[in-house]
């Protein structure tokens, strides 16, 4: 399970991490075509906000909360006991869980909603937007899996953090 999960949000990573080649190639070749033949590429700002931000924020997310790279501030909990240190751990998980499925739920929910009007922008020309929708209910719920995956390792004994990491090595 965690060589498949890992493999797929690595995967993932790598697609956010496209997302930034084709926008800096994109936004690159719209303003040399601008500047030198007064020819910008039609809907530049709208694909860039749309697909490739999103993308680049919400594709990762799993991996990021599954290899622990998030921002944590530590000042405390480096000094619990090794029981408190487990409890909160523990707690911080169900509750990263729990709100990264609620926000994939109401995500979805938009999801489904721009699918079926077939959702678009207006900009310098009409996009459709409706499958960048679905990165985020796809980022936030394999975000919650990871979450809970890290619950799991954390009730079997496994390392969940990487101050936790450096411990044991050390």
């Amino acid at each position: 399970m965690d060589r498949a999960f890992r493999k797929l949000t690595q995967g993932l990573m790598l697609v956010g991490g496209l997302g930034i080649i084709l926008m800096m190639l994109n936004i690159t070749l719209d303003v040399v075509l601008k500047i030198f033949w007064n020819a910008p590429i039609q809907g530049t700002v709208e694909i860039s906000s749309y697909y490739y931000m999103v993308a680049i924020v919400m594709l990762p997310m799993a991996l990021v909360e599954y290899d622990d790279e998030q921002i944590s501030v530590d000042l405390l909990f480096n000094h619990f006991p090794d029981w408190l240190k487990r409890a909160s751990l523990m707690l911080t998980f169900i509750a990263t869980a729990g709100m990264l499925a609620i926000m994939t739920w109401r995500t979805g929910l938009d999801a489904v909603r721009a699918f079926k009007v077939g959702e678009v922008v207006m900009g310098s020309r009409e996009i459709i937007v409706w499958p960048a929708r679905c990165m985020l209910p796809l980022g936030f719920g394999l975000a919650a899996v990871a979450a809970v995956l890290r619950a799991i390792m954390l009730l079997r004994g496994r390392p969940v953090t990487k101050l936790h990491d450096m411990d044991s090595a050390a």
